[in-house]
């Protein structure tokens, strides 16, 4: 291989160990033709970058192979410890998961993460799951969100049954085309009759149906993010007032 100058030898050689390869000094030398000394000097580079931008990471020498890896690198979808913590920690102060469906979710998370932290994990879920307290009367979750979510992907009207209605006001025909979550609680937003948005909490809905025709794209194209945040902040400030 024609010789590289030094900043491109340095990347090839950061993006080699950070997609979890090894690095063989004599082979990189002889095939980059660069002389031990040199190829030291650069390994120190990117211990210095990888130091300096606190990444967790750090390109350590194995003698007995005379090659070089990076610890830490992850491959494509693992999770890294800290991106496993952070989840869990949110979702723990919702409380929106009963303690099984947040355990089950704890055990999905860590089957997808980086290999080297998995004692540690171990051991941090075990605490979590410990520690997790569900609301009162919390009921199963993850079911009736992971069917909305697909309705709203596939564009599907639906009949939202509410809880503790009277029966004129109990099923809603609702074109439904986001969820959100504000301080720990998930609402539903969408249109009733491709009018204005409207939003409801997902604890107050009872079950829905799903309707044999689907909405149009333009119906979903209307909704703002930012219309919908405050559509739930205004709900949310609407029932503190009750109570």
């Amino acid at each position: 291989m024609a010789k590289a100058d030094k900043v491109t030898r340095i990347m090839i050689m950061y993006e080699a160990m950070r997609r979890g390869r090894a690095i063989h000094k004599k082979a990189f030398c002889m095939e980059y033709g660069i002389s031990e000394r040199t190829f030291e000097r650069d390994i120190a580079k990117i211990r210095t970058f990888l130091s300096e931008n606190y990444s967790g990471q750090e390109a350590e020498y194995i003698r007995s192979r005379n090659r070089y890896q990076m610890l830490g690198s992850r491959e494509n979808g693992e999770l890294s410890f800290s991106e496993l913590a952070l989840i869990l920690k949110i979702v723990k102060s919702g409380q929106a998961l009963e303690k099984n469906e947040f355990e089950g979710l704890t055990r999905s998370l860590q089957s997808v993460m980086e290999k080297r932290k998995k004692e540690t994990a171990q051991k941090f879920i075990q605490q979590e799951i410990s520690q997790y307290e569900e609301k009162e009367g919390q009921e199963a979750f993850l079911k009736l969100f992971g069917d909305l979510l697909e309705c709203i992907s596939e564009r599907n009207v639906i009949r939202l049954e509410m809880k503790g209605k009277c029966q004129r006001e109990k099923m809603i025909r609702f074109y439904p085309v986001a969820m959100e979550c504000q301080e720990g609680e998930f609402y539903l937003l969408g249109y009733q009759k491709e009018q204005e948005l409207s939003v409801f909490l997902l604890d107050e809905i009872e079950s829905f149906q799903i309707a044999i025709q689907k909405y149009d794209k333009e119906i979903a194209r209307k909704y703002s993010y930012q219309k919908g945040k405050e559509l739930c902040k205004k709900l949310q400030e609407k029932r503190r007032g009750k109570t």
